[in-house]
């Protein structure tokens, strides 16, 4: 298991210094030489990019560039939203070495067995070093567990992502409380905003199977300081806080068992949620949403804090190129140019999914307000990022938290049997 522990604000932006004042768009050494150094490539005319459909905006704002540079016309495709899902979806043709894609945005619980299967293609010689020494030290450790294998990287990341506590602060300046900052006020204040007669809830995320209940699961599990894949006793203390929001306390709906991300911020705009954890997406999706949004509707605080701490653990999604990829010179010239030092800081701009702590990315950022910058910054100060947990199945392990959990939420189970079963499968995955 990884180890869990925080990073400091320095760490976390260790290197950046000099690239705060070197790597800004439009000006110094390499934005003059330009990492992205296109070729034309004439052999085929179309590059298929799969990835989730809030994140094509962005992309084809900074396409045409691309297209007039090298011959090729790019294809934007609907990726799908889990990690599980990636599997479901792509394994079989991978398998058979006939990719429909040619790159494609990946998920941590797949990546790892895409990359061990041999079905993606290593990226150590296609993306330049300048690229990869855009990345922090503090994202290092995470890059080695979840986009390499065997001493090479198969992925590299477009996404760091927390999740973030979303408030609706309007309401709280309203009945004069503050935003809650342990497990004990989120129940308290969550009640004071909870009817369900009129469908409002304290609170709510989206935990649906496969994979999304696991997220929510892991994320109160490192609030309680577990390891949610040994099933252990702070993997006990969330479960059980989970269980008695739903049902004990009734500030968090039963039906989010069946409701994915795009129905929780539905419910959030549509003015039915006080506070949610959510990914940095949700930024630019309320934004756009320009008859709801305001800056009041939506403050970020930091997560309340469980017997651990407040804690917040962190991962992401990445470029891979599939090694059958039907057109794999247009793939390559592709994955550099959306990744280069150049174009992640007009993707981010475009899209907060983009953000990531690197140091032009930050550069590019400094100084203009930034809800999702900020808070980066302030979660970071605040020790909140935790890892990852990492198993070298995991997405087999996920399934498995996300079958064990629902057992108990649903009331088919007792805590001690999900516990004691979960470990049970767990050791025989490993075992396999």
């Amino acid at each position: 298991m990884t180890e869990r522990k925080g990073f400091t604000r320095r760490t976390f932006l260790k290197g950046t210094g000099a690239a705060l004042a070197g790597v800004a768009l439009g000006g110094g050494k390499i934005a003059e030489q330009g990492i992205f150094a296109p070729r034309v490539v004439h052999a085929q005319n179309e590059v298929v990019l799969a990835i989730q459909g809030f994140a094509h905006d962005a992309i084809k704002a900074i396409l045409p560039e691309f297209e007039s540079a090298t011959g090729l016309t790019v294809k934007l495709e609907e990726g799908p939203a889990s990690g599980n899902d990636m599997l479901t979806k792509y394994s079989t043709a991978f398998a058979a070495n006939n990719s429909p894609v040619d790159v494609f945005s990946d998920a941590d619980e797949s990546s790892p067995v895409f990359a061990r299967a041999g079905w993606v293609e290593p990226l150590d010689d296609i993306i330049p070093q300048e690229t990869w020494d855009d990345f922090p030290e503090s994202m290092q450790g995470q890059i080695e567990k979840f986009h390499s294998f065997d001493g090479a990287r198969y992925r590299i990341p477009h996404e760091f992502a927390m999740g973030y506590f979303f408030t609706r602060s309007d309401w709280f300046a309203e009945k004069g409380v503050s935003s809650p900052t342990t497990w004990d006020e989120m129940v308290e204040v969550g009640k004071m905003f909870t009817d369900p007669e009129k469908g409002i809830w304290g609170t709510t995320d989206g935990l649906i199977k496969p994979a999304l209940l696991y997220v929510y699961v892991a994320y109160l599990t490192a609030q309680a300081g577990g390891e949610v894949f040994a099933f252990d006793d702070g993997t006990a203390q969330a479960l059980q806080f989970l269980y008695d929001m739903m049902h004990t306390h009734k500030i968090f709906p039963e039906t989010a068992l069946n409701q994915d991300y795009n129905a929780q911020n539905e419910l959030y705009m549509a003015d039915k949620v006080a506070f949610m954890r959510q990914w940095p997406f949700f930024q630019s999706v309320a934004e756009g949403n320009t008859e709801w949004y305001k800056p009041e509707k939506m403050k970020i605080e930091l997560p309340p804090a469980g017997p651990a701490g407040s804690k917040s653990w962190w991962g992401g999604w990445g470029f891979s190129i599939p090694t059958s990829a039907p057109n794999k010179d247009g793939a390559k010239e592709l994955i550099k140019f959306l990744t280069s030092v150049e174009n992640a800081p007009r993707l981010a701009e475009g899209q907060s999914w983009f953000i990531m702590p690197r140091k032009s990315i930050l550069a590019h950022f400094e100084g203009k307000g930034n809800p999702i910058v900020e808070a980066m910054g302030r979660y970071s100060d605040a020790m909140v990022p935790a890892a990852r947990p990492f198993h070298p199945r995991v997405a087999e392990a996920q399934i498995i938290v996300d079958d064990m959990a629902s057992l108990f939420l649903t009331k088919q189970a007792s805590l001690s049997d999900v516990l004691k079963q979960g470990q049970e499968l767990i050791k025989a995955l490993e075992s396999e």
